[in-house]
C-alpha cells in the first residue's frame, strides 16, 4: 500500500527514525502509526544490540541538584565519538537520567555502577530501555558508568569543567547559601576539579590508607640509606608533603598559593565547612 509523505514525517518526528525506515514500518502496519512505531522499536533496539560491544570512550559527566541544594547527582555517561557527545539528544537523555536519580528516594545517599540502576524507570520505561531507544536512533553506542548521588544535612554544590570532562559534586555545611558562600564553594568545588585531592581533612583520611603510606615512606626511607634513628621524622616530614597533596583543606589553593585552602575558608567568614566530595574525571578517573 502507499502512505502519505505527512504520515512518514509525523513518525518521523516522533520516533526519530529515518524517512525510509519509517516509510517502511507504515507500509507494514497497512497504516496504523501506533503499530508502526512498535515496528520501528522493535526492529531499532535489535540494531542497538549489535552496537551494544562498541567502545565508549567519550561522553560526558553531568550533575543535577534540587532547588533547595539538599540533593544532587552525578553521572558519566559514554558514547564513541565526541561529535555524538555534544548532541542535544544525548545531553537530553543525560538530563532525563539525572532527574529520574534525583526524584527516586531508594537512591538516597548511593554511588555505584551505571547498570545498578538500569531496572529503574524513567516514564514508565527501564533506564535500559531508554539507553538502548537512544542507541538506535543515535546510531552510537552509549553506557551508563557510573552514577552518586547525595543527601545533605547541609548544602549541596556541583561544578562541571571543560565541557563536562570533569565533575564535582560536593557537600557543604554554612549558615546560608547568599552569593558570598556560593562563591568560596565554588572556589572549592574548582579546586577539586583542578588539584584531585582524595581526603577531605588529615582527620578524614582512612586509617588504614594512613598506615599504609606510612609503611611505603618508611620502606623508601630504608631503600634510601637513611640512619634508623631519624627515619621517624623523615616520615613524619614525607606525610606533611603527602597531606599537601591529597588532603583538600592542605593543599596550596589554586587562586593564592600562599594560602591553603582550609586558610582561605577561614579567613572568608563564611562559616563554610566541606563535608564530603566526589570527582568524576571521563574515561573513569
Amino acid at each position: 500500500m502507499s502512505v502519505s509523505m505527512a504520515d512518514v514525517k509525523k513518525l518521523r518526528e516522533m520516533t526519530g527514525a529515518g524517512m525510509l525506515d519509517c516509510k517502511n514500518a507504515l507500509v507494514e502496519a497497512g497504516g496504523d502509526m501506533e503499530k508502526a512505531k512498535e515496528i520501528l522499536r522493535v526492529k531499532g533496539l535489535a540494531k542497538a544490540e549489535k552496537k551494544a560491544g562498541r567502545e565508549t570512550k567519550e561522553g560526558l559527566i553531568r550533575s543535577l541538584v534540587s532547588e533547595d541544594r539538599k540533593k544532587g547527582v552525578m553521572i558519566e555517561i559514554n558514547c564513541e565519538t565526541d561529535f555524538v557527545a555534544r548532541n542535544e539528544e544525548f545531553q537530553k537523555l543525560a538530563d532525563s537520567i539525572l532527574s529520574s536519580l534525583l526524584e527516586n528516594p531508594q537512591n538516597a545517599n548511593r554511588a555505584g555502577e551505571g547498570e545498578e540502576i538500569y531496572s529503574q524507570t524513567i516514564d514508565s520505561k527501564s533506564v535500559e530501555e531508554v539507553i538502548k531507544e537512544a542507541i538506535a536512533r543515535i546510531g552510537e553506542n552509549i553506557r551508563l558508568s557510573r552514577f552518586v548521588r547525595y543527601d545533605a544535612q547541609g548544602y549541596i554544590h556541583s561544578y562541571i569543567h571543560g565541557g563536562g570532562r570533569i565533575g564535582v559534586l560536593l557537600e557543604f555545611k554554612a549558615p546560608s547559601t547568599d552569593e558570598k558562600v556560593l562563591r568560596v564553594v565554588q572556589d572549592v568545588a574548582m579546586q577539586i576539579a583542578a588539584m584531585r585531592p582524595e581526603y577531605v581533612s588529615v582527620d578524614t583520611i582512612p586509617e588504614e590508607d594512613l598506615e599504609r603510606e606510612k609503611r611505603i615512606l618508611m620502606e623508601q626511607a630504608k631503600q634510601e640509606g637513611k640512619p634508623e634513628h631519624i627515619l621517624e621524622k623523615i616520615v613524619q616530614g614525607k606525610l606533611r608533603k603527602f597531606y599537601q597533596e591529597k588532603v583538600l583543606l592542605e593543599q596550596a589553593f589554586i587562586r593564592d598559593d600562599k594560602k591553603t585552602v582550609g586558610k582561605m575558608i577561614d579567613e572568608s567568614g563564611t562559616g563554610v565547612e566541606i563535608v564530603r566530595f566526589e570527582r568524576y574525571e571521563l574515561g573513569g578517573l
